[in-house]
């Protein structure tokens, strides 16, 4: 079957101002389709099976009840082009006890709209997430990743991530960690309160 090709639009020199807020539960039917859409490129690209199970709505609404979840728009008022969840626990099937103890923050369902790839908008969101860790007196900001989406590992090392390990048992055993930044990346607005 031939590839239809995702058109790209060229990085802006300067970024373009994102606006974050805290998901609702009306956004969720966004982000299941965020997460399909990922999943479907995912397969297509790299051939990995990352996000191939049904999207599970009773624990999204579960994370936005808890704030963690975020959503990132182009406008204060606009569709959501990404989306985030922050959490302050990692899973001990995955972290040591002595990683657990260290003051970190966990990032899991990172998704950009692919129409906006190319942007910087990943990144930037990224970047986001380390300044909203660092408020937050953690020092990491960890993630978890498809083990076999060797692309996706290659993303996040380019983004300053370092490959801490690959946990054999774990279909989303690729631990990695950054720093944490007390810096606030430019032209980034919250909109609303956000309590990741």
């Amino acid at each position: 079957m031939p590839r239809t090709p995702v058109p790209r639009t060229p990085v802006p020199r300067t970024p373009v101002p994102l606006y974050v807020r805290a998901a609702v539960p009306a956004d969720l039917p966004r982000l299941a389709a965020l997460r399909a859409e990922a999943a479907a490129w995912i397969a297509l690209e790299h051939g990995s099976a990352q996000w191939s199970a049904p999207y599970d709505a009773e624990r999204g609404l579960t994370l936005i009840a808890r704030g963690a979840t975020v959503v990132a728009a182009l406008a204060p008022q606009g569709e959501a082009v990404a989306t985030v969840t922050l959490r302050p626990t990692g899973s001990p099937r995955l972290w040591s006890g002595e990683e657990l103890a260290r003051p970190a923050r966990y990032v899991s369902s990172f998704t950009v709209d692919r129409r906006y790839a190319g942007r910087g908008i990943g990144a930037r969101l990224g970047d986001w997430a380390a300044w909203r860790a660092a408020r937050a007196g953690a020092g990491l900001l960890r993630a978890n990743v498809w083990s076999d989406n060797a692309a996706l590992h290659a993303y996040y090392r380019a983004q300053g991530w370092r490959w801490v390990r690959t946990v054999a048992h774990s279909r989303s055993g690729a631990l990695f960690e950054r720093a944490t930044s007390a810096v606030a990346p430019p032209r980034i607005h919250e909109a609303g309160r956000v309590r990741a």
